[in-house]
């Protein structure tokens, strides 16, 4: 990839720091519309409901931790009563120790590889140059072709990428310390680059500056999130000979009957922003004057750390499941996924055994644009399992362009869409923030169907899953396919066309209890 190339990419990555936000900061919870601005019809559904008293219902979160202490999620919490805290003891007896608020499976992992450099690293030594291995196993060796190929392009490119954004961050803070964040673009043009760095910054900001005024400040920050970005990707997410589960988590990978390993800190500061958001769109404390305002006010809270920045790895996805389901919680939300899978099996075991257990999954469709139907997500329900949501992502904008265009679809693997662009919720230290993704998605339905389910205990969750599709709107009108020009019927991307709604599905609910 020449050095010119990589830096246009680069000019076009950092101007979605200018992107459009909605009027409406929650917007998600707002009433149904045809015209702009369509969420869950939160407070429609609260109107219904005020004469009726709620059940709790707790709600996992699988995900990269949950922030127990701060002030819109620590009253919302499940906490485990059979538990006393830090006194080192199994006090419950559930093979976890002190688990007050739910269990870390990965340890002391914060970065690990994606499942795709994890299978290169495990087929390399078996069919690398072993014609007799290649005979023997000829579709895991298609496999492994597939997975080098898709490691050695993708790990070329993050590494060329860091590389640029690299220098590129150089060349920006030696123009901030010569020019300050106010530089113009007369000072821009009038600069004499003594180095190759300040050269591409100085292009890049100039190219920008042509479509928009200049904002040094905007473009730096976006610069640096991408720097962080693709460092993660060439230090850890494709480096073969990083490997921290031996040293953070110390279990045997391969034994997948091994349920009990782990620690009981289910909160990892900033690394755990992503759990914390997704908890607050669940159930994020409204009876105050501040932040943010969780769909089910009825629903705890359970964390269940298992994904690091990187993939999550099926062995912990099971014994995520499990605990949760083991430990009480009626619904599991995961927002997580990947292209490649190690052991399927243990995966479909735990999510069998959620459906025997009568647990929802709620689970994030992914943010490339692709057709699931036709590309692999992991995890998915192989089995067509009852129990199982998977979740693409709206946004607020009207049609075309309500289907967010990142989200991934599928007619067949996708079940409904939900709100998941400039999603408000809670993030680390007491702080706030809104982001994109169907991992924003998933959580609106996840609350949803702890809100629907709090005042309908009865409900299985076969029954719970049923209401929420057939109680879905259907979205009117052609609409883009995420990352493309064609305009299709919505049905064509998901099972039903349609997007969640909270009063709908209590109307339905209503209906089938009598």
């Amino acid at each position: 990839m020449k050095k010119y190339s990589i830096i246009i990419a680069l000019i076009a990555a950092t101007s979605s720091i200018f992107a459009q936000n909605p009027s409406d900061q929650f917007w998600h919870l707002a009433p149904n519309s045809s015209k702009i601005n369509s969420g869950v019809g939160l407070e429609e559904a609260k109107a219904m409901m005020k004469d009726k008293k709620p059940t709790t219902i707790v709600v996992a979160v699988a995900d990269a931790g949950v922030d127990v202490y701060h002030p819109d999620l620590k009253n919302r919490l499940w906490t485990n009563k059979g538990e006393i805290a830090g006194n080192g003891i199994d006090d419950d007896g559930n093979g976890y120790k002190d688990d007050v608020y739910g269990w870390n499976f990965i340890g002391g992992t914060i970065e690990d590889n994606l499942e795709v450099t994890r299978e290169y690293r495990r087929l390399k030594p078996i069919y690398e140059g072993n014609t007799d291995a290649q005979e023997r196993n000829p579709m895991e060796y298609a496999k492994y072709l597939t997975v080098k190929k898709d490691f050695l392009d993708n790990s070329v490119n993050a590494t060329l990428y860091f590389e640029a954004y690299e220098g590129l961050k150089l060349g920006m803070d030696f123009l901030a310390e010569s020019y300050g964040e106010d530089m113009t673009i007369a000072e821009l043009e009038a600069h004499q680059s003594k180095s190759k760095f300040e050269e591409s910054a100085k292009q890049v900001l100039l190219s920008n500056s042509k479509k928009r005024p200049l904002n040094f400040t905007a473009m730096r920050e976006g610069l640096n999130g991408g720097y962080e970005h693709f460092k993660q990707q060439a230090k850890y997410n494709y480096n073969v000979d990083f490997d921290p589960r031996p040293e953070n988590v110390g279990d045997d990978y391969a034994d997948v009957t091994n349920r009990f390993y782990g620690n009981d800190s289910v909160y990892y500061g900033e690394h755990s922003s992503h759990g914390t958001h997704v908890a607050g769109i669940i159930a994020a404390d409204a009876s105050n004057d501040f932040g943010a305002q969780g769909i089910c006010q009825s629903c705890e809270i359970m964390s269940i750390r298992n994904v690091p920045d990187g993939d999550e790895r099926d062995k912990d996805v099971a014994n995520g499941i499990r605990y949760a389901v083991d430990n009480g919680a009626k619904i599991v939300n995961m927002s997580f996924g990947k292209g490649y899978v190690y052991n399927v099996d243990v995966v479909n075991e735990a999510i069998k055994y959620a459906e025997s257990k009568g647990v929802l999954l709620v689970h994030a469709a992914g943010n490339s644009n692709q057709n699931n139907d036709i590309t692999d997500n992991f995890p998915k329900n192989f089995d067509a399992s009852n129990n199982w949501i998977e979740v693409g992502a709206l946004s607020w904008k009207k049609k075309p362009n309500k289907i967010a265009e990142f989200s991934n679809y599928g007619q067949k693997e996708v079940d409904l869409f939900a709100p998941g662009v400039a999603i408000y919720s809670t993030t680390p230290e007491n702080n706030y923030e809104a982001f994109d993704g169907t991992s924003m998605a998933s959580p609106v339905v996840a609350g949803v169907a702890g809100f629907v389910w709090s005042y309908y205990p009865n409900l299985t969750a076969a029954e719970l899953r049923e209401i929420l599709l057939q109680s879905a709107i259907p979205i009117k009108g052609r609409q883009r396919i995420p990352g493309q020009k064609k305009k299709v019927n919505v049905r064509t991307l998901s099972k039903t066309g349609a997007e969640i709604n909270l009063p709908a599905a209590l109307k339905l609910a209503e209906t089938r209890s009598k």
